[in-house]
């Protein structure tokens, strides 16, 4: 082998050690949850993610959104020009060369960065480990006084809201304005929980909202930019609990259930009466679904016996989302629970759902 393609080689392998490291993490870290929690989420993660994320949330726009916007036509522009570059060179193994290596450095780099910013939390200590609570198996009564607990509660928060003109729950705040007081119901949960503290409490608005309804997403946490977003075109009650689940992300936590569990605890104890409901609306239909699953007939009785209101605000949010029902919200739905199931989650995105195992864990330690 000459000096010259020697030097490529050990070039590409340095291109490749970021990715090997992140590849190491991705290896390891599931085997020590406790060095995970401690050193890498409790060290690295909040070193790197917290500070950036508390600048990055004073941006009025999300960043997110305009790296997707311009990011895609110009990524699609420079492939156009290095195909064309490819073909007139005189030497093209070592264009490619050229092209590739710096590809090959930022394609690395990328997936370390995730790793630190991201993924590692997938492998940290359990919330129900971190909080003391017992993860057990329910019966179908306590998973229908569950249903009807959160029912009650969503009704009692909605009587302090008023009504559109369609029956459905006016919020006191515009979507876009909820979104600038998310860490509200965080801050409120930090004596009992200083685990959940975190410097960004601000959600960004995605502006293309609309167009997002065909992906089915209702929030993404960019971890790049430690950047939460919100799809604010889906039904208003649902955006503040939207919010307080990307907000988890930034908290350090990665599994969707527990997301989903902590915004819900961000929700109920948010002084906002457009957070509560919207907590307890959404905690009412994650059970329910469950109740569902176990005994139908039960789960149809009690939705026959929530509030009116109530009713009308889900029989809407259900049209809402069925007039975006197509092959790209299934595209989307598929590479989403792809992803999620890569990264140590086997049921993927019906792991959203398992946060009712620690609602009805976490009522059984207060009630």
């Amino acid at each position: 082998m000459t000096e010259s393609r020697r030097k490529k080689w050990i070039s590409l392998a340095l291109a490749a050690l970021p990715a090997a490291v992140a590849v190491v993490l991705y290896v390891v870290l599931p085997l020590f949850p406790a060095f995970t929690e401690t050193v890498v989420t409790g060290g690295l993660f909040r070193l790197l993610s917290i500070p950036f994320g508390w600048l990055v949330q004073w941006i009025p726009f999300s960043l997110t959104e305009l790296l997707v916007v311009v990011g895609i036509p110009a990524g699609v522009v420079l492939l156009i020009v290095a195909i064309v570059r490819l073909i007139r060179a005189p030497h093209k193994r070592a264009f490619l060369y050229r092209l590739l290596r710096p590809i090959a450095w930022v394609l690395s780099v990328l997936l370390l960065l995730y790793m630190l910013l991201h993924g590692v939390n997938f492998y940290r200590l359990p919330a129900a480990e971190k909080m003391g609570l017992t993860v057990r198996e329910h019966s179908t009564a306590e998973l229908a006084a569950l249903c009807e607990y959160f029912a009650a509660e969503a009704a009692a928060a909605r009587a302090e809201l008023g009504e559109n003109a369609d029956g459905t729950v006016r919020l006191t705040t515009k979507p876009t304005a909820l979104l600038s007081v998310a860490g509200d119901g965080y801050a409120a949960l930090d004596d009992a929980y200083p685990f959940l503290w975190g410097a960004t409490n601000r959600v960004k608005p995605v502006v293309l909202s609309h167009a997002w309804s065909y992906t089915g997403v209702t929030g993404m946490y960019f971890p790049m930019l430690a950047e939460a977003n919100v799809n604010v075109d889906q039904p208003a009650w649902c955006v503040p609990f939207t919010a307080a689940h990307e907000l988890a992300h930034t908290r350090g936590f990665a599994r969707e259930d527990e997301c989903n569990f902590f915004a819900y605890l961000a929700c109920a104890a948010h002084p906002s009466a457009d957070y509560r409901y919207s907590g307890y609306y959404m905690a009412y239909i994650y059970s329910i679904n469950a109740l569902n699953r176990r005994d139908s007939d039960r789960a149809v009785e009690i939705a026959s016996t929530v509030d009116a209101g109530f009713r009308r605000d889900l029989n809407a949010q259900n049209d809402y989302w069925d007039a975006f029902d197509g092959p790209v919200q299934e595209m989307s739905n598929a590479v989403n629970d792809g992803f999620i199931s890569s990264q140590g989650v086997p049921d993927g995105t019906y792991s959203y759902g398992r946060c009712v195992d620690l609602l009805l864990a976490y009522h059984d330690q207060k009630m």
